[in-house]
């Protein structure tokens, strides 16, 4: 790496800085001067040449020119399109996921690289913390990357919590493997405790042993995820095509079906896939595309989900996670999406559903509400006197009074509300779903009318009054 010979040589007096200034501006290892600080930044490559400037009487010191990196977080898009922030990851401990890939960057600054952080390496020769590629620490970082530290991205899982286990079965070079080290690499991560194994790689040929031990494994509790594969047809890739494995393609940020991605009946989901920005070695990130990309997102999503419900069975996570996917393409399942696009909060939603909290629910007022007369009537307003009792009922405004929408009106607007039917939209099309009623004063403009399944908006999504509680 060039930046192991960058140094900073500081001069003692201004003229003795000009003096060398002159000289070195014509020397190829001179990189820049910094006239205001009496320093010339340069290349020095040998001990000799270091112990030279270190022992000239015009020099002050000599000192290595470091990197500096940008103070800066950004959440990628994909994050917010499988809706990760919407759940917490404050329980992720309890989860470990196994990345089988090219290795895994543990100096990284945006990395979990504690105790929770562990590998093997299948390769002769190189560690499991070497990715000469950069593909499984880019993997990792979809996963994992640290939030909060106002530095690169945010990973699904962004407490630096998660448990991670890398099985490093690609070499520095980026060369293939075989199908016997990815069932061994598979078996290691079921020996150590994962609860997910993620598999962003693939092959074309089916193979009765690598089918058998994914059996075996999935059977063991442990939900398996791989890419679909990056033809572009309908041509299906292995592990993913296994019926043992969620088979993950790619969309990109408007929500189609990535050029890239393949499409078949063996698809069982969608995730950002096109265009993803995530951590690469030596502390830099990159943006890449593949089902590679996509195939992380749906195991962080899994694990999150799994963290707040870890009772539950790996097939039960898979089924939520199918069941809850956001419908894209045509009605229903299909081959170019699957079941659709992950979403974290809609199966944290319908596993809460399914196991409603024990004890009193925790209510929360619709953020930002205040009734038809204006900004001064919200729910801080309606708290005093016997305001609820006289206007509660009248109001209405975002489609909802002071009733549904307010706590201290004995509001059923809490935690335990969940849309009803999950991923309803109106007779208009996907578009009009209850998110869009959320918005603006479309509930009590909209609400009773375009019904579909049966129900209106009014009826079916917690933003108009509806939905299941």
């Amino acid at each position: 790496d060039t930046d192991d010979y960058r140094y900073m040589i500081k001069f003692k007096t201004q003229n003795r800085f000009l003096s060398a200034h002159r000289t070195l501006k014509k020397d190829s290892r001179t990189i820049k001067s910094l006239p205001e600080d009496k320093v010339v930044v340069m290349t020095i490559t040998s001990m000799e040449d270091l112990e030279y400037w270190q022992d000239r009487d015009d020099v002050e010191y000599v000192e290595k020119d470091t990197r500096v990196y940008p103070l800066a977080e950004s959440t990628p898009w994909g994050i917010n399109a499988v809706k990760a922030m919407s759940v917490s990851d404050s329980t992720i401990f309890n989860q470990r996921v196994c990345i089988i890939d090219s290795g895994y960057d543990i100096n990284h600054p945006d990395l979990p690289s504690g105790n929770n952080v562990s590998g093997r390496s299948l390769i002769d020769g190189e560690s499991w913390i070497e990715d000469g590629s950069g593909h499984g620490t880019h993997v990792a970082g979809t996963i994992a990357a640290i939030g909060g530290n106002n530095r690169g991205v945010v990973g699904v899982n962004r407490n630096g919590q998660i448990n991670l286990h890398i099985v490093k079965i690609f070499s520095n070079s980026g060369e293939f493997s075989y199908t016997s080290n990815l069932i061994q690499a598979a078996e290691i991560c079921a020996s150590v405790g994962s609860t997910v194994i993620n598999m962003s790689l693939g092959g074309k040929w089916w193979s009765v042993a690598e089918s058998n031990a994914f059996d075996r494994i999935a059977e063991s509790g442990i939900l398996l995820v791989a890419a679909a594969g990056n033809d572009g047809d309908t041509s299906k890739l292995y592990p993913a095509s296994y019926s043992s494995v969620i088979s993950v393609g790619a969309i990109d940020s408007n929500k189609n079906r990535a050029s890239f991605s393949n499409y078949n009946d063996a698809l069982d989901i969608v995730a950002p896939g096109a265009r993803v920005r995530s951590t690469s070695p030596g502390g830099y990130y990159t943006t890449w595309g593949g089902t590679s990309m996509a195939s992380p997102h749906v195991a962080g999503v899994a694990a999150l989900v799994w963290s707040n419900f870890p009772n539950k069975s790996n097939e039960e996570i898979r089924q939520v996670l199918e069941s809850s996917a956001e419908d894209l393409g045509v009605s229903g399942r299909d081959n170019q999406f699957g079941a659709g696009l992950v979403r974290a909060d809609r199966a944290y939603s319908l596993l809460n559903v399914m196991n409603p909290p024990t004890g009193d629910p925790i209510c929360v007022d619709k953020a930002g509400w205040y009734d038809s007369d204006g900004v001064t009537y919200n729910c801080e307003w309606y708290t005093q006197g016997d305001n609820c009792q006289k206007f509660g009922h009248l109001f209405p405004n975002f489609g909802q009074t002071a009733n549904q929408a307010c706590c201290a009106c004995n509001s059923q607007n809490n935690g335990g509300c969940t849309d009803d039917p999950l991923g309803w939209n109106d007779s208009d099309g996907p578009i009009f779903n209850c998110e869009w009623y959320s918005q603006a004063d479309n509930c009590a403009t909209y609400g009773g009318f375009y019904g579909v399944q049966g129900r209106t908006a009014n009826q079916a999504c917690c933003a108009c009054g509806g939905g299941k509680r």
